[in-house]
């Protein structure tokens, strides 16, 4: 859905985006990376806000600066920290969305309804919560039914509970009405938790990217805990492995080798030793530890 290659763009001499490439996929993805990686940067070249300096993009096949007014049927947008008119309801200001975009009146009943704001259209959006806002932005996204929404840091100014709620919401959107979104965010578990392909930046350029289970299989480390009924048991069977290194903690065995190695035989041994297996963790299997060993390999590369 997103192409970019060889991009750059600065300000003041300070290289926003240093030579970036990446490549988009339908689904709910996700840009990641400290502040001042250049995520905002590459939003708003994405939805033509600015030039860049130099390579090429394409959004849907659409060149944004260019394309805009083309891009903008196909693409939704809620940019950080988004202001509203606070003297008007909801609605209100809905219905000037919709008819600035020639839609039907209809369409933004729907989009309220998608959100879960309808029953909060009357109220004026100066009484509307974080939480609240964030939602109406959303519904102004989806509205004329988008391919593709694009989000940057929407979960920045809610409480846990309201990022909740909008990681369930974009979920729900995904699945429903076939809507594909870019979630840019500096909260890595948040997005662990809904997307499907990620791309790792930091500045300026992307250090890593791919879907996730092959990004967390990749940077993962072999060390495992298991726990069970019979840990004793489980330990000892489990040594006498090639290649494994067993430690035995209470009731828990932590492993350290290639899954390969073990995984097969693990179901043998649990049932050959009369155990029940209460629980299975594979250490370094999260975001964070992708994003830092990533960053590490970078550095050693430069």
């Amino acid at each position: 859905m997103i192409v970019v290659e060889e991009l750059f763009k600065s300000f003041n001499k300070v290289n926003a985006l240093d030579g970036l490439n990446i490549r988009v996929p339908k689904g709910i993805n996700g840009l990641i990376g400290p502040n001042g990686a250049g995520k905002t940067t590459l939003i708003h070249v994405l939805t033509g806000l600015i030039k860049p300096d130099s390579g090429r993009v394409e959004v849907m096949g659409l060149e944004p600066w260019s394309q805009r007014y083309e891009l903008m049927r196909k693409v939704g947008v809620l940019l950080e920290r988004p202001v509203f008119p606070t003297n008007v309801s909801g609605m209100r200001y809905m219905l000037h969305v919709i008819r600035v975009m020639g839609l039907p009146e209809k369409e933004a009943v729907e989009a309220l309804r998608k959100v879960g704001l309808l029953n909060h259209a009357d109220r004026k959006v100066s009484g509307y919560s974080s939480g609240m806002k964030i939602r109406l932005g959303l519904a102004k996204a989806i509205v004329g039914r988008p391919e593709l929404v694009i989000l940057d840091e929407p979960t920045s100014n809610l409480d846990p509970r309201g990022r909740i709620e909008l990681l369930k919401l974009i979920k729900t959107m995904h699945r429903d009405e076939d809507i594909s979104f870019l979630i840019s965010s500096h909260v890595l578990p948040e997005l662990q938790r809904v997307c499907s392909w990620v791309c790792l930046m930091n500045e300026g350029r992307a250090i890593e990217q791919g879907f996730i289970d092959d990004l967390l299989d990749k940077y993962a480390s072999k060390i495992y805990a298991i726990r069970v009924s019979k840990p004793r048991e489980l330990a000892e069977a489990l040594s006498g492995l090639n290649g494994l290194k067993v430690r035995l903690v209470k009731d828990t065995v932590y492993i350290k080798g290639d899954a390969s190695i073990f995984l097969q035989e693990l179901l043998n041994l649990v049932i050959k030793t009369g155990n029940e297996i209460l629980g299975f963790h594979q250490f370094g299997r999260s975001l964070e530890n992708v994003f830092l060993k990533a960053l590490e390999e970078e550095r050693h590369e430069s």
